[in-house]
């Protein structure tokens, strides 16, 4: 009997933090790092090497159970060596967002969301073998839905993970060079285009602290 009684106050005390996590009123920050690199042509003269870096502060808040709506803050670089040519673009960003949360299992939840995000680029060369410099700036607008998965490891902590996501995307980018001869032309385009991500494309991963 004594054990049956354990049983269910452990049971019932493991509900009870699961439940913490999600309730009204519960606030959220979360600390995102995502960081790819690529190579191409090893240890051969053309080698070429990417490395893609992210990183994200945000502030959540959940106005209702297993609802969130929250502010995020980003910043990232794209790297690129190739030849004697070296490009890195950096971005900052940020959005606006909305998440619902569906139990799956225990502390295991699915989310589905939507926001609305902008983001600013510069790109800055550096070229050995080129006469000219480049000047290239871009500002993408963004509404889009995104989905994932999120384990709430205890009342304080969780861990969230993005798997699909779908995007409407407005950019505007400004390019400019000039040369030794002197030479200067600016190039400005727009797009306006959907974009989409499939199953586990670009995972990344977000460490949440509640309270």
């Amino acid at each position: 009997m004594k054990k049956q009684l354990l049983l269910t106050a452990m049971a019932v005390l493991c509900l009870s933090v699961a439940g913490f996590s999600q309730t009204k009123g519960t606030n959220a920050l979360s600390f995102g790092v995502n960081v790819t690199t690529d190579k191409t042509n090893e240890n051969l003269p053309t080698e070429s090497t990417t490395k893609n870096s992210s990183f994200s502060l945000g502030y959540g808040y959940f106005i209702q159970d297993n609802s969130k709506i929250g502010v995020e803050l980003s910043y990232g670089t794209n790297k690129y060596n190739f030849s004697g040519t070296a490009q890195e673009t950096k971005s900052y960003g940020g959005n606006v967002s909305y998440q619902r949360y569906f139990p799956l299992f225990k502390t295991l939840f699915a989310y589905a969301g939507g926001k609305a995000a902008y983001t600013y680029g510069k790109l800055e060369e550096s070229n050995t073998q080129s006469i000219s410099n480049q000047d290239y700036t871009s500002n993408q607008y963004a509404v889009g839905a995104y989905g994932g998965i999120t384990w709430f490891l205890s009342k304080r902590f969780a861990l969230e993970t993005n798997l699909l996501s779908a995007d409407i995307l407005y950019s505007e980018i400004n390019q400019s060079t000039t040369n030794t001869t002197s030479t200067f032309y600016t190039n400005k385009r727009t797009t306006f285009n959907f974009k989409s991500e499939g199953f586990i494309n670009n995972l990344g991963f977000k460490i949440y602290v509640l309270f």
